[in-house]
């Protein structure tokens, strides 16, 4: 149950910190006093959403927390730019993990709520809550979604197959070049330099020979030169002795020459000068170059290519196996699932009409004696579905394959018409109350809070909606607001909304009531003039009755 709300810049709201109590709480006060505002806010602190326009005239943020059993406490905090933020015991969570957590705290019915059960997309819902086939429900939105995954893998793997064999082929015949050619890393460099090289070997002979006549073979070449001035050194040296390491490094000099000279020639000398290689150098560069030109523009696009190529291969050279696999695992989720929604149609029949007998039995204690109540249960017939019905394809989906409908009709006599096309405002508001006392039992959860239930109806059937909240609250933490005396009659608490002028701003104040102000607060209820010691003397003895 929640112990405790609290709001701060909320609305019209400046600051209220209200704990809340077990049993039946009613909420009243004069219109636009802010009773709606408060639940506004406690709805918002328990995930639901809301805007801007609620942060308080002047503030930069509205913040609105509940403490619920356990000394949690769930906040949520609304920025003057419509930005939310939610925290539970001070640690920021998302909005979906922290409505997730929240969900099971309180259950809201309202104008909202009615509009929820005038959609029979929601009837489904109703009828599984009480048939407990949550977990039933979840086995068979699990399976759809899978075999809903599977076929569009399937298809997609036939669309593939039926393009395979011209993709393998061009694949294959793309391979193939690559393989006959197979080029090896950085070989178009390596060829290139040898190519450059084979291209140029007369001019390199000749000017090698050439350099080796400058270096030792002329008359007047660099050796002889250098053995000449060696002489002279010598010479000199006999005179100077420091001529000495100049002599030393001309010998060295000579030497190198000798020495580059016999390599030079015997370079030459190793030069395969075979025309017919630089032929076949240039047919391997084209080669290399024209797979390079299809397949990226290097050879490392080359390699890539072929890896992906082989991949692709692999993946069409196994769709057969693939499309077998996949039919295999359809064929086993429709078994599953036809399984699964076929035990979910026999316990939907088997509790409709027990529920529409209880729905009927409680809507009598709601002043709708004579009602009837109805839950259909269709299927619809479709020729290429996978899932059968009496034989007979039908749609089907996340919670099965049947269709579920409310039907009512408020008079005897009368057939039963769709729900949403008949129910007034008064019809609909005891029916989710009966549908919510007989679905108490096994709802996780702990709170209910109903804005102005009472809508459209007085006299005798206030009194039988008043009677049903005060059964509820014996096992239930309820919350109500409410206009109807015989509603606040019943209460174990009675909360009081007025608002008040203080340094020219509008406040919103809320306190509970002694039994003396609940005996003036529902005199006022019964009507609405000024309160007289005889209307509080006939409302003590209303409320006496009431309360038994």
């Amino acid at each position: 149950m929640i112990k405790k709300l609290f709001i701060k810049d909320f609305a019209i709201i400046r600051e209220l910190n209200i704990p809340l109590k077990n049993g039946l709480t009613v909420i009243t006060g004069e219109t636009g006093a802010g009773k709606s505002i408060l639940l506004k806010a406690l709805g918002f602190a328990l995930g639901a959403k809301s805007d801007k326009t609620y942060v308080r005239s002047g503030q930069d943020q509205s913040v609105v927390e509940v403490e619920v059993d356990k000394n949690t406490i769930y906040r949520r905090l609304l920025s003057k730019g419509g930005r939310a933020r939610s925290f539970i015991n001070d640690e920021p969570f998302v909005d979906i993990d922290y409505k997730s957590s929240v969900k099971v705290i309180a259950d809201f019915h309202g104008q909202n709520e009615q509009q929820y059960i005038l959609s029979p997309n929601t009837h489904i819902d109703f009828l599984d809550s009480y048939c407990k086939s949550k977990k039933l429900v979840e086995k068979i939105d699990f399976i759809f979604h899978n075999l809903a995954k599977t076929i569009e893998l399937l298809s997609k793997a036939k669309d593939q197959q039926e393009t395979a064999s011209n993709q393998k082929e061009l694949l294959k015949f793309q391979l193939n070049e690559i393989n006959s050619i197979s080029p090896q890393e950085n070989e178009d460099l390596t060829l290139g330099r040898e190519f450059k090289r084979l291209n140029h070997i007369d001019e390199l002979i000749s000017t090698i020979k050439n350099m080796n006549q400058s270096l030792t073979e002329h008359d007047h070449s660099i050796y002889r030169q250098l053995s000449s001035t060696l002489n002279d050194l010598v010479r000199l040296a006999n005179y100077d002795k420091e001529l000495d390491p100049f002599m030393d490094s001309i010998k060295q000099a000579s030497v190198a020459i000798q020495d580059a000279s016999v390599g030079l020639m015997q370079h030459i000398e190793n030069i395969d000068n075979d025309p017919e290689q630089i032929n076949i150098i240039e047919e391997r560069l084209q080669a290399i170059e024209g797979l390079k030109r299809k397949y990226g523009g290097s050879i490392e696009s080359i390699f890539s290519f072929k890896k992906d190529a082989e991949n692709q291969l692999e993946s069409l050279s196994g769709l057969d196996e693939k499309i077998k696999n996949l039919e295999e695992e359809k064929s086993l989720f429709v078994l599953q699932y036809q399984k699964l929604a076929d035990e979910l149609h026999i316990r939907r029949v088997e509790k409709a009409k027990l529920l529409s007998n209880k729905i009927e039995f409680e809507m009598a204690q709601l002043n709708m004696a004579g009602s009837t109540f109805e839950i259909k249960i269709t299927t619809k017939h479709s020729t290429e579905s996978l899932i059968t019905f009496d034989e007979k394809g039908i749609f089907f989906g996340p919670k099965g394959y049947d269709n579920i409908e409310f039907f009512l009709s408020a008079n005897p006599g009368e057939s039963t018409k769709p729900l949403v096309k008949i129910a007034s405002g008064g019809e609909v508001s005891r029916i989710m109350l009966a549908i919510k006392s007989i679905l108490e039992k096994s709802d996780p959860v702990n709170t209910l809070i109903f804005d102005e239930i009472d809508s459209g109806i007085s006299g005798q059937a206030a009194e039988k909606v008043a009677l049903s909240l005060e059964a509820l609250s014996k096992n239930k933490q309820v919350l109500c607001i409410t206009h109807l005396p015989q509603i606040a009659s019943k209460a174990d608490h009675h909360i009081f909304i007025n608002k008040k002028i203080i340094d020219n701003k509008t406040e919103v104040i809320a306190s509970y009531l002694n039994e003396d102000e609940k005996l003036e607060a529902i005199a006022g209820l019964f009507s609405g003039e000024k309160i007289t010691v005889e209307s509080i003397s006939t409302v003590k003895e209303f409320r006496n009755k009431a309360r038994g």
